[in-house]
């Protein structure tokens, strides 16, 4: 199987939201604070943690510790709510285990998703969710099952548990490959966001945007000559899952 990417790479990385998943990100942006505080309403009054969330946010996404996101995460909601930190961290369990389903109608099933994942199965291709990793696993798991997919079928997939970088920051990438022991270019990375997927290529990662218009793309990505841009089938092209048809030229 080789395409536009030349010899068929050894790991894909996938974006999760809008990507693997659908996202209906008007309403998520709208529902999800709110799940957020009705799962911590018997700890403070929704009102109030609605103030303190965005500020926890940009801290877990500015996480330049040795601290998991999580468990930075536990420790700025345990601060800020001025309880312990187990108990921060056994709602914030809740809240991506349980809570979390409120928000189903967020992430529709993306059939070309489900093909592509299986194609690339089949052909021996290890995948991994690089998904920005500010929830706890469950939260991940829960999306792709919603999306059609079996979470067994990825080899990793990113969570606050396990990583310390976020996304839109080169660093993620970088911590993303050390823990994959991979070279750069024998991965690529598939996502919907060119904010957040395109830095990829700064660290040496070709790059496919699905449905993003090549003049989002941040000049300094661009400029790598590593991202690339087009729908499913442009996708699947430069996968090398299908060749481009004869009469398309």
């Amino acid at each position: 199987m080789t395409g536009a990417v030349g010899q068929h790479p050894r790991t894909v990385l996938w974006d999760l939201d809008g990507t693997l998943v659908g996202l209906r990100k008007r309403t998520f942006k709208t529902v999800m604070p709110l799940t957020a505080a009705l799962s911590f309403r018997d700890l403070t009054p929704p009102h109030r943690f609605l103030r303190i969330l965005p500020g926890i946010m940009r801290q877990v996404r500015g996480n330049d510790t040795e601290h998991t996101n999580t468990d930075l995460m536990v420790e700025l909601l345990a601060r800020g709510l001025g309880v312990p930190a187990e108990i921060a961290r056994l709602r914030l369990g809740r809240l991506t285990e349980v809570d979390f389903a409120r928000l189903r109608a967020c992430f529709p099933a993306l059939p070309a998703a489900v093909a592509t994942v299986a194609d690339l199965r089949a052909a021996g291709v290890a995948q991994v969710v690089a998904t920005n990793p500010l929830w706890p696993l469950a939260s991940a798991t829960t999306r792709l099952g919603w999306g059609g997919h079996d979470p067994a079928d990825f080899d990793f997939i990113t969570s606050g548990e396990t990583m310390r970088r976020s996304k839109p920051r080169v660093e993620f990438y970088h911590e993303l490959l050390e823990r994959l022991a991979v070279e750069p270019r024998q991965c690529v990375m598939i996502g919907n966001d060119a904010a957040n997927d395109a830095p990829a290529a700064r660290a040496g990662i070709p790059v496919f945007l699905i449905g993003a218009a090549k003049s989002t793309v941040p000049e300094e990505c661009s400029r790598t000559g590593l991202v690339s841009t087009g729908n499913w089938p442009r996708l699947r092209e430069w996968l090398g899952i299908e060749e481009r048809s004869c009469s398309s030229s």
